[in-house]
């Protein structure tokens, strides 16, 4: 009797070009998406990156290469040095800062554009929002996401910011879903153009892909994935990528100084980001 063995699609990375870094220590998923939830930050809490473990962290990396670094966790901006990470991050590169929203209003905005104008390095603004309607949006995200996500982009666009909107889809209704945003926009003067869009897939935890190994496999040969060109720092170690955080699976080495190139797309989420195609949290104009 012949043994067949199945093995994962191994993918290399090509070179760190992005750079995730989580400020959050968990990571939890609702009934619909994958979020990002929040602790209780304070001085004697010493589970989430410290500015001198990010200081480290970046000296291991060849910045000639770092397009963009990213802050990730829906509430970032509420870690206790956020304000001196950022500034060290913008020396390296420019920086894209992942938000729900809720901390950021008229004064914060103001103050992260004198912040951005200290240096040469851009900020560019990532907005969780998953609906144009209010109702359905809060249903998705929970009550009051909207207001908070329309408040932040409001505020960023009054000191010159240009922010995406971050919204997790089906690939059958972004059409739809696009025409509604635009008129929101209109409604608050905040023009959108394609390049305010980001429509993450919906995937989800567990799911079968539908496509058998062999299918799989060529897709991950033909298609350009966050694997390739991105690595997430965490407090617990190295990991492949944002969806697959605090995942034995996903996770590459404990730093950055000796974390693998070699990826195995072994997990479903693996599988259903083959099927998309695309890369999907790091900015796809570079």
């Amino acid at each position: 009797m012949n043994n067949s063995i199945i093995q994962a699609q191994c993918v290399n990375l090509k070179e760190l070009n992005h750079l995730f870094i989580d400020l959050e220590y968990t990571k939890t998923q609702n009934k619909n998406f994958n979020v990002y939830r929040s602790r209780s930050f304070n001085q004697k809490n010493k589970k989430y990156l410290q500015l001198d473990e990010i200081k480290d962290a970046l000296k291991q990396v060849d910045n000639s290469k770092l397009k963009y670094i990213y802050l990730t966790g829906k509430n970032s901006m509420t870690h206790p040095e956020f304000n001196h990470i950022l500034r060290l991050c913008l020396t390296y590169c420019s920086v894209t800062i992942f938000s729900d929203g809720s901390c950021i209003n008229d004064k914060k905005s103001r103050f992260l554009k004198r912040v951005e104008e200290e240096g040469n390095n851009e900020i560019i603004f990532k907005i969780e929002i998953n609906h144009y309607d209010e109702k359905t949006n809060d249903e998705i995200s929970g009550r009051g996401s909207f207001r908070k996500a329309i408040h932040a982009v409001t505020s960023l666009n009054k000191y010159g910011f240009n922010p995406i909107l971050v919204i997790k889809s089906m690939e059958d209704n972004i059409e739809d879903l696009k025409e509604g945003f635009i008129e929101l926009g209109a409604k608050f003067k905040f023009e959108t153009e394609d390049i305010n869009f980001c429509f993450i897939p919906a995937i989800e935890k567990n799911k079968v892909c539908n496509d058998n190994i062999d299918n799989c496999k060529n897709n991950a040969a033909n298609c350009e994935l966050d694997c390739m060109n991105s690595r997430l720092l965490t407090k617990s170690g190295v990991y492949n990528c944002p969806l697959l955080i605090n995942d034995y699976r996903g996770r590459s080495g404990a730093s950055l100084g000796d974390f693998s190139c070699k990826c195995y797309l072994e997990t479903e989420e693996c599988q259903q980001c083959t099927q998309y195609g695309k890369r999907i949290y790091s900015n796809n104009w570079v």
